[in-house]
């Protein structure tokens, strides 16, 4: 019955995430729709994560270890090069999904057939597995992007159809706002559709730090540059705004907490939001691989 619809591939890179993983992994075993494939590219890990992803029976999931570390991007364009059928979606090994996520996705994508991609809200929660904040809530309608536009998405918590991904490729110089770069150039003169449901949860205030905040202005600023002939206008203002916000940050960090700056980037969730994460979080318990 399965081989009969639509194929959804899930692309995890992982770097030393055998405390993470198993969440992670969870979260899919415990998925609503079931016909999909995940490719886990280990990026030449060098605690138990090797050991931990040979121990996967589930035949869903196909290993690619990298020998040595090679980069997020690097590790990216391995699962998409590996990637077949008709749907990519993308989770870092140390967040989860919400079990609606493919299914819910999957049907936007199946009644849009203008939307190459679609994503939703995340919740990020604490170290204490508290929901802090929510973020990138849409409208839930098609918006057609072109380069130089303001867009509501964001990668990690994205569909998109596998046709569109694989005409371009992971801009391996860079460390950090690789997919930032990577959903500019693919979007371009496309349809998106962003919802407000939260089916997507990060670990934004464990695994970002003030120094990962800065690498991400950098990488940010290097990837407006790279993007400059295409709307000289609007990438050379990105420029010049994470330069700023790089300056000013340098100043200001010796006497402000990583908090500080995370909760400024999402709004606090409801009761509801709150609700449902913790209770996706019990439940996950028992699928954790």
């Amino acid at each position: 019955m399965d081989q009969n619809r639509p194929l959804i591939n899930i692309m995890i890179p992982v770097y030393n995430g055998q405390d993470t993983l198993p969440v992670a992994i969870g979260s899919l075993l415990y998925q609503t729709y079931s016909h999909w494939k995940c490719i886990i590219v280990n990026d030449g890990s060098t605690d138990g994560t090797r050991v931990y992803l040979d121990n996967l029976h589930d035949d869903r999931f196909q290993v690619i270890h990298l020998e040595k570390n090679k980069g997020r991007p690097f590790a990216r364009q391995v699962a998409l090069d590996a990637a077949q059928g008709q749907y990519l979606a993308f989770l870092d090994a140390d967040d989860f999904y919400h079990p609606q996520k493919l299914e819910k996705q999957l049907a936007i994508m199946e009644q849009h057939s203008e939307v190459i991609l679609t994503c939703c809200a995340n919740g990020s929660y604490n170290a204490a597995l508290q929901l802090e904040t929510v973020r990138g809530k849409g409208p839930g309608v098609p918006v057609k992007f072109k380069i130089g536009d303001r867009r509501n998405v964001v990668l990690r918590t994205a569909m998109v159809r596998l046709g569109s991904a694989k005409k371009y490729q992971f801009n391996t110089k860079l460390k950090l706002a690789e997919d930032t770069d990577f959903v500019d150039r693919m979007l371009n003169n496309h349809y998106y559709l962003t919802v407000p449901d939260v089916l997507y949860y990060y670990s934004e205030f464990v695994s970002v730090t003030k120094g990962k905040i800065l690498k991400s202005n950098y990488y940010a600023m290097l990837c407006a540059f790279s993007l400059l002939k295409n709307s000289p206008s609007h990438y050379a203002k990105r420029v010049m705004v994470n330069a700023a916000k790089i300056c000013l940050k340098l100043l200001v960090y010796p006497f402000v907490s990583v908090d500080f700056y995370l909760k400024k980037r999402g709004k606090m969730p409801s009761d509801v939001e709150s609700r449902e994460f913790e209770q996706v979080n019990n439940d996950l318990k028992k699928y954790q691989a």
